[in-house]
């Protein structure tokens, strides 16, 4: 998981969702209990937060990987935008009641907004949103609550690489705060940790080949070499696949 550096203009498509969160806010004033229930929950137009250009512009913010896990989407899995605070509805812990309404005044904020592939979103986060003081969660946008996450927002003041590094194909807590980022988002999860632990085996190989002894190299080889070396220098760049792990593993 590394920082999400998104653009400050927000794509124009999400201020159509201004009047929505408007009408929610209005129901909610003639009656508490509206969106507050799984019965009446409030709807939101996909249409809006999920347009095209709101998923370019995410997609390449985040160098067309998931927020969370950095995997590269594939043709076959082309993701979903992921709401940090949920709209809907949220769950503090897992197995834990399920609560409404959720942020729904944040469904078309732009900073609320990330893209991340299907099983991060659906089977690792889903609904949930714990925050170190639960008296203090926020149910409406002039709720002034003092919440404090208890999971990494990607693209928030805290820089995840402070508190998650990896140990070879490991992700591993250096702090609360990533400890209970890795376990609520399933950051190792089996198959994540595979797809880490295949990519890790391409690094160690061109790590070998670039630590060759010069001396003993002839030019076809030392021309290997040199790609070797361009190509983990390419691997610990932000647009990289797994790039977190791959800094951690060449620069411990």
């Amino acid at each position: 998981m590394i920082r999400v550096d998104k653009p400050a203009d927000a794509p124009t498509k999400l201020a159509e969702g201004e009047v929505l969160v408007r009408a929610h806010e209005s129901a909610r004033l003639v009656d508490p209990s509206a969106g507050a229930s799984r019965k009446n929950a409030f709807k939101f137009d996909k249409k809006i937060y999920g347009a095209p250009s709101v998923k370019r512009a995410l997609r390449s913010a985040q160098h067309d990987k998931c927020c969370y896990c950095e995997g590269k989407f594939a043709a076959h899995a082309s993701g979903d935008v992921e709401h940090f605070r949920p709209k809907t509805c949220f769950q503090q812990q897992k197995g834990g009641p399920i609560e409404y309404p959720g942020y729904y005044w944040l469904a078309y904020d732009w900073s609320n907004l990330y893209y991340a592939c299907e099983l991060c979103n659906r089977v690792g986060k889903r609904n949930l949103f714990p925050i170190a003081d639960p008296t203090q969660r926020r149910r409406s946008a002039n709720d002034r609550g003092q919440e404090i996450p208890e999971i990494i927002d990607p693209g928030g003041a805290l820089d995840p690489r402070d508190h998650i590094k990896f140990r070879g194909a490991a992700p591993e807590g250096v702090t609360a705060l990533g400890r209970k980022t890795i376990c609520v988002l399933g950051l190792d999860r089996g198959d994540l940790t595979t797809a880490r632990l295949d990519h890790l085996k391409l690094l160690v190989a061109l790590r070998e080949i670039k630590n060759l002894p010069a001396v003993n190299l002839d030019a076809a080889m030392l021309a290997t070499q040199r790609k070797a070396i361009d190509a983990l220098q390419a691997m610990i760049e932000p647009t990289a696949t797994f790039s977190a792990m791959a800094q951690d593993f060449l620069t411990p």
